[in-house]
């Protein structure tokens, strides 16, 4: 089942095709920095040199008709869950399945601990006057993650990576990075989770 996925992925390459191009109008990400990240990760990849987190932090500036966003996000999202479940894979058909099932239970414990907590005190809130995201919205996200985890909702990982929450400003919103933080959590959880 590994070598299949392996060889799949590498006869693709790590992401297929290069993304759609903006118009010259229209920002986009910078051309050069995903360019180096999927010369990266066709090598790394069939190295095992990357891993699901690495894509899952990758970044890229902006540029007047880059790549698309939206369908750089995409493909990434899809190699995201592929080297997730990969890593699934090698880790319950080695030697390493008790600390990857030590990982994921705690990972859950926190997802759930966050998710327990109650409406506008989840999260730190932004100071001074700097920009954060409106609690309502992030506690409505947490609420439907809430009914997945009960199994009352379904909710998949690209719902959660494509959440996006209306700006507030100092007190009244909460931090962003560990809202941010906490979200890659619970994307990893649940791409780790899938077959």
């Amino acid at each position: 089942m590994t070598q299949e996925l392996e060889e799949r992925g590498e006869r693709t390459g790590a992401l297929g095709r290069r993304p759609p191009r903006t118009s010259r109008w229209r920002r986009g990400y910078r051309v050069a920095d995903v360019d180096a990240f999927l010369e990266h990760a066709a090598r790394a990849v069939p190295a095992r040199r990357l891993g699901s987190a690495q894509v899952r932090a990758v970044g890229f500036g902006s540029q007047f008709g880059g790549y698309d966003v939206a369908a750089t996000d995409e493909a990434l999202a899809r190699l995201e869950d592929r080297l997730a479940r990969l890593e699934r894979v090698r880790a319950l058909s080695g030697p390493g399945q008790g600390q990857w099932a030590q990982r994921h239970a705690a990972l859950n414990a926190a997802v759930l601990g966050r998710l327990d907590e109650p409406d506008g005190e989840r999260f730190p809130r932004a100071r001074g006057l700097r920009r954060g995201y409106r609690p309502s919205d992030v506690d409505a996200l947490c609420a439907l993650l809430a009914d997945r985890y009960a199994g009352r909702a379904r909710l998949e990982p690209e719902d959660v990576r494509c959440a996006l929450f209306r700006p507030r400003r100092g007190r009244r919103a909460y931090r962003e990075a560990p809202v941010d933080a906490f979200l890659d959590r619970v994307v990893e959880l649940m791409v780790s989770h899938e077959p």
